[in-house]
């Protein structure tokens, strides 16, 4: 009998919306793989009613949903992570059997330098507020577009940012100032990841600085490191989606996934 595919679980980012996975969850079902692709915890809601459910949403409480969800899965799955669902997929990585962990763009872990002056205008307008730690992250256009998709179709951008939520200031202190964050939410353990583990990362993103994703698969026993030139940080649709997959194509073939 032929070898049955893992299936495949998707972690989203900052502010997004159930839909944005639909381009992605469709190529990966035309090659023959079982999607898992649930939004995360509250950003299910409408902007204002998340913003208040979320604000207080840890990395801890993102990771344990997809835990209990991959622990009801049937085989170890690929985890997909995007963004802060890229870091949120090396922390559930860390806890449960997987079959392999591809990372799109992933925000810094616990210890990786991330203060590039891109990311430091991207964030100013929440970290300038006092009790940022207790208040919910909203999107503001400008700078989404600044520091997300400057390089796509305005279009595309804008039928994405009227779709976004509110993120949590919780999950944000404890990836920026994760010095102080007494639970070190965001600290990964490499070496409990031994499976295969593909970064790609866009060499114009703003918003997640290309030496992010290089110093992510350097931890890594089993890591490789791909740069897409000229490639911002939308890598889950737009211009960055069939860029993306042959290149799952060559790590899943190289790696028997």
């Amino acid at each position: 009998m032929p070898k049955t595919k893992a299936p495949v679980v998707l972690v989203a980012g900052t502010y997004c919306y159930p839909e944005v996975w639909d381009d992605m969850k469709q190529a990966f079902e035309e090659r023959g793989y079982e999607v898992h692709a649930p939004p995360l915890r509250h950003h299910e809601l409408p902007l204002l009613e998340g913003a208040l459910a979320m604000k207080d949403n840890s990395l801890l409480d993102y990771r344990d949903d997809f835990i209990e969800l991959i622990n009801g899965l049937s085989q170890p799955p690929i985890i997909v992570g995007w963004s802060m669902g890229g870091l949120i997929a090396q922390l559930i990585a860390q806890e449960v059997e997987h079959a392999g962990l591809m990372l799109l763009a992933p925000a810094p872990a616990a210890g990786i330098f991330a203060a590039y002056p891109s990311m430091l205008r991207t964030f100013q307008h929440h970290f300038s507020r006092w009790g940022f730690w207790r208040k919910p992250l909203m999107p503001e256009w400008e700078s989404f577009i600044w520091s997300t998709g400057h390089l796509q179709d305005e279009q595309l951008m804008r039928d994405a940012f009227v779709q976004l939520k509110a993120e949590s200031g919780k999950a944000y202190f404890e990836m920026a100032m994760w010095f102080l964050d007494k639970k070190r939410a965001s600290k990964v353990y490499p070496e409990r990841i031994t499976t295969p583990v593909l970064v790609i990362a866009g060499s114009d993103d703003r918003i997640v600085r290309t030496p992010i994703g290089k110093t992510t698969a350097l931890r890594f026993e089993h890591g490789k490191f791909v740069e897409l030139f000229n490639q911002d940080h939308m890598l889950v649709t737009g211009t960055g989606l069939p860029r993306v997959m042959p290149e799952f194509d060559r790590w899943a073939q190289d790696n028997s996934l």
